[in-house]
C-alpha cells in the first residue's frame, strides 16, 4: 500500500509540475493583429504593413518561452502604388528569392508589469542579426516597437545606398489584441 502511494504522488506531483510549467501558447495572424513598418521618403513619412503573418508566442512564467515568427514580404503594403509595386523587386524585399522573413527568440525575460523583454534574431533577404525589444501588455493588447536597419539587411542598397532618399532606420511594430 506504502509503494501503490507513493507511486500515485509520483504522478501527481509531476503533473501538477507539467500544468504548472507548461504556458498556453497564443497563435496570432494578421486576421488577429497588425505587423507594421514605417520610414521616410523624400522627408515624407510612409507607413505600411503585412498583410499576411503569424506567429506563436508562450510567456513567462513558461520555463521555455518562445515567439516564432514568420510573414511574407510580398504582401507588404502602403496604400500606395508606387511603394507597393516596388517593394517586392529585387533591390528592396526580393521576394522571388526570399519570400519570408522569420523572427525567433532566443530569451524572454519578464520585467516590470506586464513587460517582457525580448532578444532574438530577424532573418531577412538571407540575413540575419541580432533584435531586441519590449513586448508589452497593456491589458488590451501586447504591443512591441523596434528598429531595423534596412542597410544591413541589403534593402534598397543599390537604388539608395547612401539613404539618401528612403531612411536606413525602418520602424517595425506590433500590435495584439487580447
Amino acid at each position: 500500500m506504502r509503494e501503490t502511494m507513493k507511486y500515485v504522488y509520483g504522478i501527481l506531483v509531476s503533473l501538477l509540475f507539467c500544468i504548472h510549467t507548461t504556458a498556453s501558447e497564443l497563435i496570432v495572424s494578421a486576421d488577429e493583429g497588425v505587423l507594421g513598418f514605417a520610414g521616410e521618403h523624400a522627408g515624407m513619412t510612409f507607413e505600411g504593413k503585412f498583410k499576411e503573418w503569424q506567429a506563436s508566442l508562450v510567456l513567462p512564467p513558461s520555463i521555455s518561452p518562445k515567439i516564432i515568427a514568420t510573414f511574407q514580404l510580398a504582401s507588404a503594403e502602403t496604400g500606395d502604388s508606387t511603394y507597393d509595386s516596388t517593394l517586392p523587386e529585387g533591390d528592396w524585399f526580393d521576394v522571388e528569392n526570399h519570400p519570408t522573413a522569420t523572427f525567433e527568440s532566443e530569451t524572454i525575460e519578464a520585467v516590470e508589469g506586464d513587460e517582457y523583454r525580448v532578444t532574438g534574431t530577424l532573418s531577412l533577404r538571407g540575413k540575419t542579426l541580432p533584435v531586441e525589444f519590449m513586448l508589452k501588455n497593456n491589458g488590451r493588447a501586447l504591443t512591441a516597437e523596434f528598429v531595423i536597419d534596412r542597410l544591413a539587411y541589403d534593402i534598397g542598397r543599390e537604388s539608395d545606398p547612401e539613404a539618401e532618399w528612403v531612411s536606413q532606420s525602418i520602424s517595425m511594430n506590433l500590435a495584439i489584441p487580447l
